[in-house]
């Protein structure tokens, strides 16, 4: 009777040295994405191969020339053009479209009124680039050669598992740290004006995450765009998530949703009100000040960039080396290098909102 044995191409060698099994880890590795949040938000780009930069480049807005409008070209005398716009938390009015980051309307170029015949005076357009630099990262997991025998495919599986979910969080930890270390465009609960002054009573409402949206869509008089044309999205940590949905205000969660998306309450989950998709992440990570604080981060689809040098990389070493002579263990991790960078923010012309504010206990 022919019977099918173990052997290296089932993964049964004593000594892990099957294909099979190196196929299986490097892929579980590999594939990250379902475990991350901030990278799906993001404009990912590559560094080429021989590059030691990510370059982002962000073309400048073109402007309207202040003042011009049917009514100062042909309308009646007695009435006036346009003039400065209204952006996210200031007028802005700007000169010359080579100067980044571009702006709506300016007073001395951009789109004007054309003299019959006469070709309007080219202006000099703008960009800027901005970048990032690599940085790596890795973890290694050394397993006894006994624990490898005993239960060789459950313990190099769940080793898999739990490296590949530390990739995960790390890369994820990497590029919040970067959208999160802006200082425009935030808004503090409570009204207050600053992170050390947030106490635990500052939770957050419905008013702050107004204020992000009305912010980012006002972005430069021109809005941000939001995903798909539709949301911004907020990665909301779950205890400020809670707070929210706890909010009896009116307009708030709780009291849109008795009329509206009671499905929505029974569930526990806030999905989509009011322009915005709420994405919980419980590695949100915090801020430590006078109490813990949450930033609830609200990105639309140009908010900032990253991508890999190095793409996540799984390691499996089952034999002998100068390091490991008696094979007495056999390595699992995984390393990865990559790099983000937040674009242009600045006050008028943002690109992130971010909602600071404590949390109930």
């Amino acid at each position: 009777m022919a019977v099918t044995v173990r052997s290296s191409g089932w993964g049964g060698a004593t000594q892990l040295t099957s294909e099979l099994l190196v196929s299986y880890i490097s892929d579980e590795i590999k594939v990250l994405e379902p475990e991350l949040q901030y990278a799906r938000l993001g404009k990912r780009r590559d560094a080429p191969k021989g590059y030691d930069r990510i370059v982002f480049p962000q073309t400048n807005q073109l402007p309207v020339k202040i003042n011009v409008s049917v009514v100062t070209t042909g309308g009646p005398t007695s009435m006036t053009g346009g003039g400065s716009v209204w952006g996210a938390g200031a007028s802005i009015q700007g000169g010359a479209a080579a100067t980044a980051p571009g702006f709506p309307v300016s007073s001395t170029e951009g789109v004007a009124a054309i003299t019959e015949g006469t070709n309007p005076s080219a202006i000099t357009w703008g960009a800027t680039a901005y970048s990032s630099g690599p940085s790596q990262y890795g973890i290694l997991v050394q397993i006894s050669d006994l624990l490898v025998h005993n239960s060789a495919i459950e313990t190099v599986d769940a080793c898999t598992m739990q490296v590949r979910n530390a990739l995960a969080r790390l890369v994820d930890t990497a590029i919040q740290t970067v959208v999160n270390s802006g200082v425009n465009g935030v808004i503090y609960a409570g009204n207050q004006t600053a992170r050390t002054s947030i106490g635990a009573g500052d939770l957050i409402t419905q008013t702050e995450m107004n204020k992000a949206y009305r912010n980012l869509a006002a972005a430069n008089a021109a809005g941000l765009k939001p995903f798909d044309g539709s949301y911004y999205v907020a990665v909301i940590h779950p205890f400020p998530e809670a707070d929210l949905m706890s909010n009896t205000a009116v307009g708030s969660f709780n009291d849109v949703g008795r009329y509206t998306s009671v499905d929505d309450l029974r569930k526990g989950a806030l999905g989509d009100f009011r322009g915005i998709r709420y994405l919980r992440s419980a590695y949100q990570n915090y801020f430590n000040s006078t109490v813990p604080v949450f930033p609830t981060t609200v990105l639309g689809q140009d908010s900032f960039g990253w991508g890999y040098f190095q793409e996540p990389t799984p390691i499996l070493v089952t034999t002998p080396d100068s390091n490991n002579p008696l094979n007495l263990f056999t390595s699992i991790g995984g390393k990865v290098t990559l790099g983000a960078t937040r674009f242009e923010d600045t006050t008028g012309r943002y690109r992130i909102a971010r909602v600071e504010s404590a949390a109930s206990s």
